[in-house]
């Protein structure tokens, strides 16, 4: 097939030519523009406000030959934005120098136009003598020093003031970077540490429901399938949610305890306690699933005595305890992962993980044993308005 030769690519949607502003004003486009207007918009009103107190001939011309020679300092100060922006990469030591030799230059040439544009008492929009040739040799020397100093304050100032700003600028913009990736990173975390406990969950389910099966408890094995597909139901439905109440949190580990109560009907007992203030309080979703699974692995299954499982959940003062406590002792697992027998800290070391995520220092999980034969986990949780956020 062969090419029509009239035939054009059409141009990329999603190009676009930069506008003029974007051409001039590459870099910090707001920044420079406000400040370098606004600088020498406040010079030129503070000029010509002399006029309140100082007589002056022929006012008019010299309050439009001001406002020439301020479009001409604009521009000089432009360049000097373009010399900076054109050694921004080169560190603070190219900025400087720029701001020294550079800079006096610009401020030179300004001097001498301004000699140029003030020495001749011109008719009002009488522009012809910036044509006539310059006759250097009648300057006021000593005027166009003077000035060429006021010009290279101004400029070098401004050039400071502009460096400064664009910094902290900088410095904001990857402050914000810096946030949002360390948000992300949390957010990913917090699910991560999160759906952890899915799998654990189902693993210990599935082994109830293969005991049911060996048992020849085939109806209760079926109907332990059906409850556990209704709680991983209710758990997914929720999935997105990082917070829920305690209501919806005790709620779900009743049901949890519902369906491990048809694995041991005559052995598992639960109490559940909450003060009704607490309900509405905010917690992580899932952040007493270990607790509970645990009460259940190490107390149920690991002797042949009833075992009594009571969660209380309590307000004191600004803080929230959440109480987890069963029949037994409790052994604090060895910090290394190495040293932990199978199955052992892996849900303690997933609260705490959560915890630090979610409210840096201010939470806690605590763990003791009562003087009346019981194991208690507590979490103690403070205010939601406390949850360590990006400041």
């Amino acid at each position: 097939m062969k090419p029509n030769p009239s035939f054009r690519p059409a141009k990329d949607a999603g190009a676009q030519t930069p506008s003029l502003f974007n051409r001039l004003f590459p870099v910090n486009r707001d920044l420079a523009i406000k400040s370098i207007f606004g600088v020498w918009c406040a010079y030129f009103i503070f000029a010509t406000s002399r006029v309140l107190y100082v007589t002056q001939a022929n006012a008019d011309a010299l309050f439009v030959q001001r406002i020439l020679m301020t479009s001409i300092c604009i521009t000089f100060t432009w360049l000097l934005y373009r010399l900076l922006i054109s050694v921004r990469r080169n560190g603070m030591g190219a900025a400087i120098f720029m701001l020294t030799v550079p800079t006096m230059i610009l401020a030179n040439y300004i001097a001498v136009l301004d000699q140029i544009v003030f020495d001749h008492e011109a008719a009002l929009f009488d522009f012809a003598y910036l044509l006539k040739p310059v006759d250097f040799e009648s300057f006021d020397w000593a005027y166009v020093l003077d000035e060429a100093f006021t010009r290279y304050f101004i400029l070098a100032s401004w050039g400071a003031l502009y460096l400064a700003l664009s910094h902290s600028k900088d410095v904001q913009r990857m402050m914000v970077h810096s946030r949002q990736l360390e948000r992300v990173n949390r957010a990913s975390e917090l699910r991560a540490l999160r759906y952890q406990l899915n799998p654990h969950f189902v693993f210990n389910a599935l082994n109830s429901v293969s005991s049911l099966i060996i048992d020849r408890q085939n109806e209760q094995a079926e109907k332990l399938v059906d409850d556990l597909a209704d709680y991983m139901r209710a758990v997914l439905t929720g999935g997105a949610q990082d917070m829920i109440t305690v209501e919806q949190e005790i709620a779900q580990q009743v049901r949890y305890l519902e369906i491990e109560r048809m694995r041991f009907p005559q052995r598992l007992h639960y109490f559940v306690d909450i003060e009704p203030a607490a309900n509405d309080w905010s917690i992580p979703a899932l952040i007493i699933q270990p607790l509970i699974e645990n009460a259940v692995k190490f107390g149920v299954s690991g002797a042949d005595q009833p075992l009594n499982i009571i969660i209380s959940v309590r307000i004191e003062g600004d803080r929230l305890r959440i109480s987890v406590a069963n029949d037994g002792r409790v052994e604090i697992p060895p910090a290394e992962p190495s040293e932990r027998t199978a199955g052992t800290g892996t849900g303690l070391t997933n609260i705490q993980s959560r915890l630090r995520a979610l409210y840096g220092q201010n939470a806690s999980l605590l763990l003791a044993n009562s003087k009346d034969g019981m194991a208690i986990a507590t979490i103690v949780l403070p205010d939601p308005s406390l949850i360590f956020e990006d400041i």
